[in-house]
C-alpha cells in the first residue's frame, strides 16, 4: 500500500502517511440497498382495484459512486469521503456537493375590496297633515357682570396747612405736616399708618430705634414717648422740665426743646 500523494510505502493498517502526514484511508463506496417489492394483493370482487404503486427509483450505477468517491479538493487535491461537505485537510467547501436552496415565492396579497356604497334613505311616507316645524331654541341670556357692592373704605387724611419744623441737634431739619415716628430706625407696628418716618443720626445710640411719635391736632403739635430706653424730657420756654410718661400725648408749643437721650429736637 502506497500514499496517493507522495508515493511512500505504507503498512496495510496505516491511516496517515508517515512522510506527508495526509490521510490514506481508502474511500469505500456505500453499500447498495436493493428495494423490496411487496407481492401484489389478490383481487376481490367486492373491493375496488388498488392504485398502482409508484415505480421504484433506479439503482445508481456503480461508476457514479466510484466517481463520487474519487472526488478531490479543488485547493489541496485531497480525496473526499462520500458524506464530506468540506475538505478534511484545508477545510475548503466542496462546491459540487453544496446544495443551493432557492428562495420561496409567495403569491401577492389580494387587494382590499372597496367599501360598498350606502343605500339611499327612503323618503318618508307622505301623510295628510303637514309636519310642524321644530321650535327654535332661545339663546341663553348673558350673565350680567357682578357689581362691586362693597363700599370703598375711606382713609382719613389730615388737612394740610399746619406745618412744623423739627430741628435736631445732629444737624437734620425736617418739615412735617401730619403724624410720624422718629428714631434711629423708626418702624410702624402692624396695622399702623403714619405720614412720616424721621431717621435720627446718633452715633452713640442713645436714641432708641423708634423713640417718639408726633402729630398735630387743631393746629397744636403733640409729642408721645414710645417706651424709649433713655426717656424724653420736655423743656418749654419759661417752664420747668417735664419727664414724659411713655404712651401719653403732650401738647407742645413752638420753640419747645425735647431731650431724647443724648440728643434733642426743637419744635418750631
Amino acid at each position: 500500500m502506497t500514499c496517493q500523494h507522495c508515493g511512500a510505502a505504507l503498512p496495510p493498517i496505516a491511516m496517515f502517511c508517515g512522510e506527508c502526514g495526509r490521510s490514506v484511508t481508502a474511500a469505500q463506496p456505500p453499500p447498495l440497498v436493493r428495494p423490496t417489492i411487496p407481492p401484489a394483493p389478490q383481487r376481490e370482487e367486492a373491493r375496488p382495484e388498488p392504485e398502482p404503486e409508484p415505480e421504484p427509483a433506479s439503482e445508481p450505477d456503480s461508476p457514479s459512486f466510484l466517481e463520487e468517491s474519487h472526488e478531490r479538493c479543488s485547493r489541496c487535491g485531497t480525496p473526499a469521503e462520500p458524506e464530506d461537505l468540506y475538505c478534511a485537510e484545508c477545510g475548503t467547501s466542496l462546491a459540487s456537493r453544496t446544495r443551493v436552496i432557492e428562495p420561496m415565492s409567495f403569491p401577492p396579497p389580494e387587494p382590499a375590496a372597496p367599501p360598498e356604497p350606502a343605500a339611499p334613505s327612503e323618503p318618508a311616507a307622505e301623510s295628510g297633515r303637514e309636519l310642524e316645524p321644530e321650535p327654535e331654541l332661545e339663546p341663553e341670556p348673558e350673565l350680567a357682570p357682578e357689581e362691586d357692592t362693597e363700599a370703598t373704605r375711606m382713609v382719613p387724611r389730615t388737612a394740610e396747612g399746619h406745618r412744623f419744623v423739627l430741628q435736631f441737634s445732629t444737624g437734620e431739619s425736617v418739615t412735617v405736616t401730619g403724624s410720624g415716628l422718629a428714631g434711629r430706625h423708626p418702624r410702624a407696628e402692624p396695622g399702623e399708618f403714619v405720614d412720616h418716618l424721621v431717621t435720627i443720626l446718633d452715633p452713640g445710640r442713645s436714641v432708641s430705634k423708634t423713640h417718639f411719635e408726633f402729630g398735630h391736632e387743631h393746629g397744636t403739635f403733640w409729642f408721645s414717648d414710645r417706651h424709649s430706653g433713655n426717656g424724653s424730657v420736655i423743656r418749654e420756654p419759661g417752664a420747668a422740665p417735664r419727664l414724659c410718661e411713655p404712651g401719653r400725648r403732650y401738647r407742645i408749643v413752638r420753640g419747645t426743646r425735647i431731650d431724647i437721650g443724648e440728643q434733642f429736637v426743637v419744635v418750631s
